[in-house]
């Protein structure tokens, strides 16, 4: 499952990568491209409110299984996509599918390893995704220089179902203790709209939810995003430069997630980590406002200090599962990675229209709509994406500023809103475990 999680972050970046020529090839523009390929994120955050209740419902075995075919054929079909309509729908597919990889991820973990270890599966399984990230930058770009980015999205393609397959053999069914340790109102069907309902109606899975959001958006929507054309603006770097630079915060993540999550269950502490996580990433979210305030060096080294300490982020699942009866520990987890995607995208294209507004300062021409940037190493076309257009040739450091500022502030309203979330102190706070924390997790 945890591959399944790389490969789905593998495949979420790959149009990043190949955004000039899927322009060129559709007969379209970067922004029109972008705007179709965001079909992936509408449909994976709605996905998630259905996602968490049908693990807790059905177990993973099949539908992982069945939710890696799925990207497979989305990628083939984006392959051989000769329209933008077709394109999108692959796009959709492939964030349906998508939608499992995560959550599922968690959820087997939670079955074979005991609540105490809930911090360091999350972290750990957060890590390996940032895997995907990483590789889907460099070495996509290298084999689309050296083949189409068809045939390199249809091979992916062929991965997934290849990896849907195995993980049938893979991924075990029940435990044979099941059936006797489970507790009797485990066993029950339950149904969507009671699970939705139990979950969100609970006040501690909106604060959790919120401050993971924000302690996610160096990664949602700067190294997503709006990262390398701000560094490019803010502190003059070229292309990449700005990329290498913000590939730091993935690396962060990739080192800190296993480590945030290991100590997080070892001194059985969940809030200080999220306040350590709100103090660091909005204090070097600010300082990267500052233009030219550092060195490349520094800058590359700052950039990977907010990574470490926002990887805090992952412990907010096994938080979110810790503060719900066990039954729906699937559906918790989902519903809090709903509400973090959600609030990215709403922030991705908030930033937008703050830029549209900035933009509208300094010219009279009517203001189209924004052509965002995409963000991965081999792109010269990332800050062209912007700058190529009337409308934000005379954007400057001032705008960014602007725009951007809105992720600091987040930073300190999270902060605010961790004084109210339960500490769980690693354990489950509504159900707890009659076997004790060394106990495996319940579940299927």
């Amino acid at each position: 499952m945890a591959c399944f999680y790389l490969y789905d972050f593998f495949v979420r970046v790959t149009p990043n990568v190949i955004l000039p020529e899927l322009a060129r090839d559709l007969n379209s523009t970067p922004g029109t491209i972008g705007t179709v390929m965001s079909a992936y994120l509408w449909v994976y955050a709605p996905a998630q409110l259905i996602v968490g209740w049908l693990f807790d419902r059905f177990g993973t075995k099949y539908l992982a299984s069945s939710a890696a075919v799925i990207c497979g054929i989305g990628c083939i079909l984006f392959a051989i996509a000769e329209s933008l309509g077709l394109a999108g729908v692959a796009r959709g597919l492939i964030g349906f599918g998508s939608a499992f990889a995560f959550v599922g991820a968690i959820y087997v973990a939670t079955v074979w390893f005991p609540p105490a270890r809930l911090a360091i599966i999350a972290g750990i399984t957060t890590s390996v995704g940032m895997v995907g990230e990483v590789i889907g930058q460099y070495p996509m770009a290298r084999l689309v220089q050296s083949f189409s980015w068809q045939s390199v999205v249809m091979w992916t393609g062929y991965v997934g179902i290849g990896l849907g397959i195995l993980m049938v053999f893979v991924i075990p069914r029940r435990p044979s203790w099941f059936s006797t340790s489970v507790a009797t109102h485990e066993s029950e069907e339950i149904g969507l709209f009671h699970s939705l309902g139990k979950v969100l109606a609970n006040p501690q899975m909106w604060l959790i939810g919120f401050v993971s959001a924000v302690v996610y958006l160096p990664l949602s929507v700067l190294a997503a995003l709006w990262g390398t054309s701000s560094l490019e603006t803010l502190d003059g770097l070229d292309s990449e430069k700005a990329s290498i630079a913000i590939s730091m915060l993935a690396i962060g993540w990739l080192i800190g997630c296993p480590i945030v999550g290991f100590l997080s269950d070892r001194f059985k502490r969940r809030k200080i980590f999220l306040i350590i996580g709100c103090l660091g990433g909005g204090a070097t979210m600010a300082l990267l406002l500052i233009p030219d305030l550092f060195s490349f060096e520094v800058l590359l080294v700052m950039l990977l200090i907010s990574g470490l300490l926002t990887s805090s982020q992952a412990i907010t699942f096994a938080m979110a599962m810790e503060v719900n009866p066990r039954r729906f520990r699937a559906t918790a987890t989902a519903i809090c990675n709903f509400l973090v995607m959600l609030i990215a995208a709403g922030l991705q294209v908030g930033i937008g229209w703050i830029l549209n507004w900035r933009a509208g300062e300094h010219t009279a021409a009517a203001i189209p709509a924004v052509k965002a940037p995409s963000v991965h190493p081999m792109s010269s076309h990332v800050a062209a994406g912007i700058k190529e257009a009337d409308t934000f040739s005379s954007l400057g450091p001032v705008d960014f500023q602007w725009a951007l500022a809105t992720i600091p502030i987040l930073f300190v309203i999270a902060l605010a809103v961790c004084l109210f979330i339960k500490e769980s102190h690693g354990k489950n706070l509504v159900d707890p475990d009659p076997a004790g924390d060394s106990a495996p997790a319940v579940g299927h």
